[in-house]
C-alpha cells in the first residue's frame, strides 16, 4: 500500500532533489550518513516508485534485496515515481491541476504531496489552495449525489450533472453543469455543509430530506438559470456561493412556514374534532337519563290514586330519591363538561399565542372554529343548567299533590307537633 507521509519524509531527509525528468529524481553522497540509509529504506517501503539506479561504493545494489552496507564513501541513486495515476505525489501544483479531470468523478486523495512546493495536503499550517481545492472535489462529489442524471463515462472530456425542475411551470425545465477545476476557482470560498447534510445517507437524521433535495435542485435551477454553458453555470456556483445558499435557505425557510401552517392547521382540525366528540358524548349520556322526568311525572298521577297516605307518602320518597338521583348524575355530567372546557383551552393556547404569526386563513381558521366550540359549550352549559332543574320538578310535583290531598292530616299532624313541642317548650322555661 503507497504510503505518502513515509515518502515525504525521506524525500526531505535526502534535501528533496529535483525531479531531473518528469517523474524521476538523482541523489549523490560522498560522505556517509545513517539517516540517508533510512531515507533510502524508507523510499522502498513507500511503494511510491522504485529504484532504477541504486550504486553503493561502485557496486549495484538491486532494489529488491535493499540491504545498505552500514558503512560506504559514496552513494547515487535514481528514483523513479510511479505515473499509473495511483500514488497521489506531484511535481507541483500545476501537474496537480492537470490530473482535475479524474478527481471531479471522484474525491481527491485524502494525502497528497507537491515536491516543489513542499506540500503535505495533511500537515498544518494547510495551504489555502489545498483546502479550497478540497472543498470543490467535495461539492463535485456531492452534487453528482443530488443531481438526476451525470455523465458516468470516464473517457468523456467534461462531466455532466443534470438537474431536472419537479415543477416545470416554475421556470427553466433542467440545467446541466460541466463541474471543472482551475486556479481560478481556487480563489473562491466555498462551503460543503450544505451539501454533506443533503446526501442520502443523512436520510435517517433528516426527516425533511427528499424535500430539502428537491427544494435544492430547485433553487439551484432557479439561480443558474440566466446563465449560459455548464461551465460558466458552475463557475457562477462557485463564485458566488454564498448567495446561492441565501437563496436556498430563504426557499427552505418559506417551504417549512407552509409545512409549519399546515400541520397547526390540521392540529386545529383534529383538535376541533376531539372537543365535538366529547362534547356529543355528554349529550348522548344525559339524553336517556332525562327520560326519567316525564316517567317520574307519570308516576305522580299515581300519588292521586293512592288508596292512603302511607302508599302516598312512599310513592313521593321514590319520586324524590329518583329526582335526586338525576340531578347527580347531571351534575358529574356538569364536571365532564368543564374538563372538556379546560381541554379547549390548553389545546388551542398555543396557536392562539402564535396567531400573529399565523396567515390571514389560518388565524381566520382557528378564530372560527374557536367560536363555534365555544358556542357549543354556552349551549350545553345551559341546557346542563335547565335539565338538572327539570329533574327536581317530578319530586316538587309529587310533594305538592301530596300535601295538597292530605292536606287535612298533614294540617293536623303540624298542629300535634306544635302543641308537643309548646308543651316542651312552657314544661323547660317552669
Amino acid at each position: 500500500m503507497v504510503d505518502v507521509l513515509i515518502f515525504a519524509e525521506a524525500y526531505r531527509s535526502l534535501g528533496r532533489p529535483v525531479l531531473a525528468t518528469g517523474n524521476a529524481f538523482d541523489f549523490r553522497a560522498s560522505c556517509f550518513d545513517p539517516k540517508i540509509n533510512t531515507a533510502i529504506e524508507a523510499l522502498a517501503i513507500s511503494k511510491t516508485g522504485r529504484f532504477d539506479e541504486l550504486v553503493v561504493d561502485g557496486h549495484d545494489i538491486s532494489s529488491s534485496v535493499m540491504e545498505l552496507p552500514k558503512q560506504w564513501s559514496s552513494i547515487e541513486l535514481t528514483f523513479v515515481l510511479d505515473t499509473s495515476g495511483m500514488v497521489p505525489i506531484f511535481k507541483n501544483f500545476d501537474q496537480l491541476m492537470a490530473r482535475s479531470k479524474s478527481f471531479v468523478r471522484a474525491q481527491l486523495p485524502e494525502v497528497f504531496y507537491l515536491l516543489e512546493e513542499d506540500i503535505l495536503s495533511s500537515e498544518e499550517p494547510f495551504d489555502k489552495r489545498i483546502i479550497t481545492l478540497q472543498s470543490l472535489c467535495r461539492l463535485i462529489v456531492y452534487l453528482a449525489d443530488l443531481a438526476h442524471f451525470h455523465d458516468e463515462k470516464e473517457s468523456s472530456d467534461e462531466y455532466k450533472l443534470v438537474f431536472v425542475a419537479e415543477d416545470i411551470a416554475k421556470g427553466e425545465r433542467a440545467i446541466t453543469l460541466y463541474p471543472y477545476l482551475d486556479r481560478e476557482l481556487l480563489t473562491f470560498e466555498v462551503g460543503t455543509d450544505l451539501v454533506d447534510s443533503l446526501q442520502m445517507n443523512s436520510l435517517d437524521k433528516s426527516p425533511h430530506l427528499f424535500k430539502e433535495r428537491s427544494i435544492f435542485r430547485a433553487t439551484l435551477i432557479e439561480y443558474l438559470s440566466g446563465y449560459h454553458g455548464g461551465k460558466e453555470r458552475f463557475k457562477a456556483l462557485v463564485a458566488t456561493w454564498s448567495q446561492f445558499l441565501s437563496l436556498y435557505g430563504n426557499n427552505l425557510s418559506t417551504y417549512l412556514s407552509g409545512f409549519s401552517f399546515h400541520k397547526a392547521k390540521q392540529e386545529v382540525a383534529a383538535a376541533q374534532l376531539t372537543i365535538a366528540d366529547q362534547m356529543s358524548k355528554v349529550v348522548s349520556d344525559i339524553s336517556g337519563k332525562i327520560l326519567g322526568v316525564p316517567i317520574s311525572l307519570i308516576a305522580v298521577i299515581a300519588i292521586s290514586k293512592a288508596d292512603n297516605a302511607l302508599e302516598s307518602s312512599i310513592l313521593v320518597v321514590g319520586i324524590l330519591m329518583a329526582s335526586a338521583l338525576l340531578a347527580e348524575t347531571l351534575a358529574a355530567q356538569k364536571l365532564q363538561y368543564d374538563r372538556i372546557k379546560h381541554s379547549r383551552l390548553i389545546l388551542f393556547s398555543s396557536h392562539q399565542q402564535k396567531l400573529i404569526q399565523y396567515p390571514t386563513d389560518l388565524r381566520n381558521y382557528i378564530h372560527e372554529s374557536v367560536v363555534a366550540l365555544v358556542a357549543n359549550e354556552t349551549k350545553l352549559k345551559r341546557s346542563l343548567l335547565i335539565l338538572r332543574c327539570l329533574s327536581w320538578f317530578p319530586a316538587m310535583t309529587a310533594a305538592s299533590v301530596h300535601a295538597y290531598i292530605y292536606r287535612k292530616d298533614l294540617t293536623e299532624g303540624v298542629m300535634m307537633i306544635a302543641n308537643f313541642a309548646c308543651g316542651v317548650i312552657h314544661r323547660f322555661c317552669a
